[in-house]
């Protein structure tokens, strides 16, 4: 015996609700279509169901039942197979918010229970939340489709949006005058519309591919668009009437009203503007705002700080419009004509776009405090609106540009910026609290837990956002390299040590033009002592060495030949060196030690030497103005050398013995007097170092010497 069922000589058809029916594209189908919706007895769908694309409007396929056929039956399968999670939710926010508003202010006189026509049209609203339910569980007519469903919640839903809307109208017309108990928006307003909104819409089961259900999602954005402007006018109706009505209290108060209006614009429509271009992260956004504000209403029922009236007469209006607008961008026809876009990415847009948010808040909180200021109110809670302000608006500015620059490196400073954030609003919102009417107050509620929580939420709440950064986290700071040096710790660098000069005495004479020898190489490093004195014996051409002509025996070092250099003086107008041929130098040498300095070779026959001073070259002529001395220092001898040739001699102007300040600081004293300056009138080093011609080798030395106003005339040429 087999349990096996025999092969069906027809094919027959499979019993509504038996399980899902396969598309011709493969995909299952059934369990979302009108077939799940229908009494039970397999009638046929209504001709023409599938036009508009509705999954209910897929015909049921046929299958017949071959040898392949399962040994036992399927099992019966739920109704509400298939429905996704997003749709219970929907339902449930839908009937949460018609349910809470009837215990909030409708408007300026009275509750939403108190008046009839809003109990009856919320119980209405109630009742289309079931319909997808009932056509599941197949009590509706066996002609009732997915499109049925869908026209008849929208069609029982609009009478509360058209309340809502004699009411706003109610309100531009009456001329902001309560005593008549007509005129405001209130709280009750605001959450039945939104819920209204969400009752309405298609759910995720309902719709259609794309492609061929394209036209119920141009009528909600459409839908988002005609709210957006609705709230715009409204905004603009505000500024008139509240400017041109009787409260008009000058300049400050038309100023408050402009701010204000500005502060309603940026807030919605910045994401809402993002939405309609198709940014997910603008959509999420708004929706977050929307459940911000939904959440401030229920929480303000009982406060005068919070919103429960708004009126186009009472200079802002447009926040109890915008739980709506968040209603209409959760809708899934929204969602599905979104850019498809990385998670991650979305996420932390979101993130950047809440701080932007908590940016116009901390804003509009500064500068209306400011002007409340000015129009003469005094008091802490003014003063500190202020301070929280600017600091929540700076704290906010520096994180959004943080996160928005490198999301992995942002992201800490992100969340500490929102807890900061937060922080601000909280004391704000204490030290306020029961101090602030027509709503003032929720702004307040928006610093302080609203904008920072969306924050917060965006960056550690998705799965994908918590494994992305689980697996790129932060740089630690020891590591960041010469960039972390701003804020870690480090002990503080040896400050380089000045090598002290060997045996300084005298500055080294710069290199003289063209013509004359000096008693040094330009740039030099040490100046002697005491030049050696006594003759020399001349060098010999065959010898590349010094040799002494008496008993005195010296090491000698070898004649560089080098080319004369335009620099330092040598640069200057009439100081111009000729083209002649090289001019053999000494290479630069310490003094100090013994048997180390280079001793020139007098001329045969120059039986006198030349007079000088100590400290500068000697040409081997008498200076006029000069007593007659021995020779010092090796320029005289070296001079006269064999290998040079023989050039023009220059000689310097006469000095007198005694020098002066002016002589010093003037740029136009030969070189080779500044070089004695030094060293025969160190008091006058300050102006020597001041000069402006003074050449670099000399600047060298006399930085060396570690004297402080030599040094403040250094620092002062640069």
């Amino acid at each position: 015996m087999t349990n096996q069922t025999e092969p069906a000589e027809d094919p027959q058809p499979r019993a509504a609700g038996t399980g899902p029916t396969t598309a011709p594209d493969g995909v299952a189908v059934g369990d979302g279509d009108s077939s799940a919706e229908r009494a039970p007895g397999g009638a046929p769908a209504e001709p023409g169901a599938g036009d508009d694309g509705g999954q209910g409007g897929v015909e049921e396929a046929e299958a017949p039942a071959g040898p392949a056929a399962t040994a036992t039956a399927p099992g019966p399968v739920s109704p509400f197979a298939g429905m996704p999670v997003s749709d219970y939710v929907r339902d449930g926010v839908a009937a949460l918010l018609l349910l809470v508003s009837l215990a909030l202010p409708w408007d300026a006189a009275s509750r939403a229970s108190d008046k009839i026509e809003v109990v009856l049209l919320t119980i209405l609203s109630l009742l289309t939340l079931a319909l997808p339910y009932l056509a599941r569980t197949g009590v509706l007519p066996a002609t009732w489709t997915v499109h049925t469903t869908r026209k008849v919640r929208l069609l029982a839903n609009a009478p509360y949006v058209l309340l809502v809307g004699v009411y706003l109208v109610v309100d531009v017309v009456g001329g902001g005058d309560f005593g008549d108990g007509w005129g405001g928006v209130g709280s009750a307003a605001a959450l039945g519309l939104a819920g209204a909104i969400l009752a309405a819409q298609p759910r995720e089961s309902e719709l259609g591919p794309q492609d061929q259900d394209r036209a119920v999602t141009n009528r909600w954005l459409q839908a988002l668009l005609a709210g957006a402007a609705v709230l715009a006018v409204t905004v603009l109706l505000t500024i008139i009437l509240t400017v041109t009505g009787t409260r008009l209290g000058g300049a400050l108060l038309v100023l408050f009203v402009l701010v204000s209006a500005l502060f309603v614009l940026a807030l919605v429509g910045l994401p809402t503007y993002g939405t309609w271009r198709r940014s997910e992260a603008a959509r999420l956004t708004l929706v977050g705002l929307g459940v911000i504000l939904a959440v401030a209403f229920v929480l303000g029922s009982g406060n005068n700080g919070l919103v429960t009236i708004e009126s186009t007469h009472r200079g802002r209006f447009g926040l109890v419009l915008v739980p709506a607008l968040a209603a209409i961008a959760a809708a899934p026809a929204v969602h599905r004509a979104m850019t498809v876009a990385d998670p991650v990415k979305t996420w932390v847009r979101v993130a950047v776009n809440a701080l932007d948010l908590a940016l116009v808040v901390a804003g509009y909180v500064a500068v209306s405090a400011v002007l409340t200021l000015a129009e003469g109110a005094r008091g802490v809670p003014v003063v500190l609106a202020v301070v929280v302000g600017v600091l929540a608006a700076a704290v906010a500015f520096v994180a959004r540009r943080s996160l928005a620059r490198d999301a992995t490196t942002g992201r800490p400073l992100a969340l500490g910026g929102a807890g900061v954030v937060a922080l601000l609003g909280i004391v704000l919102l204490v030290v306020t609290s029961n101090r602030v009417v027509l709503g003032g107050g929720v702004e307040h509620v928006l610093l302080a837990f609203g904008l920072p929580l969306l924050v917060v939420g965006a960056l550690t709440v998705p799965r994908e956002v918590r494994a992305y950064f689980a697996e790129h986290r932060p740089v630690p700071a020891a590591a960041a390299g010469a960039a972390a040096q701003a804020y870690v710790w480090q002990p503080p660098a040896p400050k380089p040590v000045r090598q002290a000069p060997v045996a300084p005495s005298g500055p080294a004479a710069a290199q003289p033009p063209a013509g004359s020898y000096p008693g040094a190489p330009h740039g030099g490093a040490a100046y002697p002592v005491a030049a050696q004195t006594g003759p020399v014996a001349a060098q010999q051409p065959d010898q590349g060495r010094w040799a002494p002509a008496g008993g005195d025996a010296t090491e000698v070092l070898p004649v560089q030949q080098v080319e004369p250099e335009r620099s330092g003086y040598a640069a200057r107008p009439g100081l111009d060196p000729d083209q002649g041929p090289a001019t053999a130098v000494m290479p630069a040498y310490q003094e100090g030690q013994p048997g180390t300095g280079p001793q020139p070779t007098a001329q045969p026959g120059a039986g006198s030497p030349a007079q000088g001073h100590q400290g500068y070259g000697q040409q081997g002529y008498p200076q006029p103005g000069y007593q007659q001395q021995p020779q010092q220092g090796y320029g005289g001898g070296y001079g006269q050398q064999p290998t040079a040739q023989p050039q023009q001699s220059y000689s310097p102007p006469a000095q007198v013995p005694g020098f002066t300040a002016a002589q010093a600081l003037d740029p136009s004293t030969p070189l080779e007097v500044l070089a004695q300056i030094v060293q025969d009138a160190p008091h006058l080093r300050p102006q020597v170092a001041a000069n402006p011609s003074t050449y670099p080798a000399l600047l060298e030395w006399l930085g060396n010497l570690g004297d402080p106003a030599v040094d403040a005339a250094l620092r002062s040429r640069r």
